[in-house]
């Protein structure tokens, strides 16, 4: 996936800032009110049904993910970061090592993936019937810019954040 942005040249704390103000915080504004017209439109429109639940329960399982990240992960990356910056030993982990969390991270963002591109089959990659309201394809509209955000949340934290985190906990423990 290409993004405008070149990720790799930020420090991984504001990565981590970058995840929680613009991704976190846009699933959790966008999301509902997303979901809310998706079921708005799937009591007129039947085909939607399925995408209206497959949506709502990523939603479900996005927020137990994003506090996951927010109360025990981030905190611990931010930890390990801080404690290589000033040459000292990192506090003990409830986790273990930071690659157990991020195993299950990763595993869930494999899960929304491939949930996210089962809405983008139900809905003919994101087009609406012809003769279709204009809400339809903008709900539709909705949902992939949702999915493209998700996308890179997930290129983020799996190709940049993760991988620094076990780096810098790895030489961590070797100090």
């Amino acid at each position: 996936m290409k993004t405008r942005l070149d990720f790799e040249k930020w420090p991984t704390d504001l990565l981590i800032d970058y995840a929680l103000k613009i991704h976190h915080r846009g699933i959790r504004e966008e999301g509902p009110e997303t979901l809310a017209r998706l079921n708005t439109l799937a009591a007129k429109h039947t085909e939607l049904i399925e995408v209206a639940q497959q949506f709502g329960e990523s939603l479900s399982d996005l927020d137990e993910h994003l506090m996951k990240e927010e109360n025990i992960l981030f905190p611990f990356i931010y930890e390990i970061m801080e404690a290589n910056s000033q040459q000292r030993a990192q506090q003990g982990f409830h986790c273990g090592s930071v690659q157990n969390p991020i195993a299950v991270m990763m595993s869930d963002h494999e899960g929304e993936t491939a949930r996210h591109e089962h809405i983008a089959y139900l809905t003919h990659q994101f087009t609406a019937p012809e003769g279709a309201e204009t809400e339809y394809q903008a709900v539709l509209d909705r949902l992939k810019e949702f999915k493209e955000a998700l996308e890179e949340h997930i290129l983020i934290e799996d190709t940049i954040i993760f991988p620094r985190a076990i780096t810098a906990e790895e030489g961590n423990t070797q100090g």
